[in-house]
């Protein structure tokens, strides 16, 4: 099942459910997501949250009970959640501009319909309704400073290296772009991934990109600056809605998940194609204050597929 049928088999659930406790954990549940990760997701592509999206579902149905019964306002109210018919009419009125007798009267041409979650490819991205989940980017003559380790499990040594670095030197920390890579690959024995809980040994470098004047400097910080990766890539979210067999989540078989997206787009758009020698990508990292507090999963993740022109 790909994500747009777990993402749309969700939207069933909650239409089903409309006028009950709807459970948001179950929702995710059927979509293969965390309900964080749900969330996020559903705000990006339908560019409302899910509580908006219910309560404008709810008013839907009321201005057709209007024009299509004669039940009374009140009960209409109440069965859409409002406890009082002062408070329904101006949820209405906001809804649709006009007040629930006027809607009786005349009707209304305001339409919310059940949301749909749907994939194509146009104009050199792929899009998710009207959403680019994968596009391309063009990055030249940018700078970063860079923590770079070779060890077991070398991504949470450099992404901690990182934030203990940002919270004593960089006070708009989170408005920055970081991006990892493992230049010799995740496994660079060849030894195919396992699970979330496996532990590997190979290089790996955690970069925050420069800003302003920064990017002319020597040093920045105490950090030498570097030349950030260039050229064209492909781009996308990453939805973190992959699982091991023992229930952890599991980042790389997300992002995994998320090349299958890359292909796609691939197939269907001319004069590119893939640069991306023995698999290595780049993975961007975006983080929040609570991350660079306490650690953990970050806020989101975009993978970088290196690309050319044909």
């Amino acid at each position: 099942m790909d994500y747009t049928e777990g993402l749309n088999l969700s939207i069933a659930y909650i239409e089903d459910n409309l006028f009950e406790e709807i459970d948001f954990e179950r929702a995710a549940r059927i979509a293969g997501m965390s309900k964080s990760t749900y969330q996020r997701f559903f705000l990006l592509i339908a560019n409302m949250t899910l509580n908006e999206y219910i309560r404008k579902r709810k008013l839907q149905y009321a201005v057709r009970e209007l024009i299509d019964t004669e039940h009374r306002v009140i009960d209409i109210a109440m069965k859409c959640g409002y406890n009082s018919a002062t408070a329904f009419s101006r949820a209405v009125h906001s809804f649709t501009g006009n007040t629930p007798s006027k809607i009786r009267k005349e009707g209304s041409s305001v339409c919310f319909p059940k949301l749909n979650f749907r994939i194509q490819v146009r104009e050199g991205e792929m899009v998710m309704n009207e959403t680019a989940i994968v596009k391309i980017e063009e990055h030249r003559n940018e700078k970063v400073v860079c923590f770079t380790v070779d060890c077991v499990d070398p991504e949470n040594e450099a992404w901690r290296q990182m934030s203990e670095w940002c919270k004593e030197n960089v006070p708009d920390r989170t408005a920055r772009r970081y991006v990892g890579v493992a230049s010799s690959g995740h496994h660079p024995q060849g030894v195919e991934h396992q699970n979330a809980s496996e532990h590997v040994k190979h290089p790996y470098k955690a970069m925050m990109y420069l800003v302003g004047d920064e990017c002319s400097r020597e040093e920045f910080c105490g950090l030498k600056v570097e030349d950030a990766p260039s050229g064209l890539f492909l781009v996308s979210d990453v939805i973190l809605n992959q699982f091991d067999e023992n229930e952890n989540m599991d980042i790389a078989l997300s992002l995994m998940k998320a090349s299958e997206s890359f292909v796609e787009f691939m197939k269907n758009t001319v004069g590119y194609e893939f640069d991306c020698p023995a698999g290595i990508f780049y993975e961007e990292h975006i983080f929040s204050e609570r991350w660079f507090q306490n650690g953990g999963v970050p806020d989101g993740f975009r993978m970088w597929v290196s690309i050319i022109k044909k």
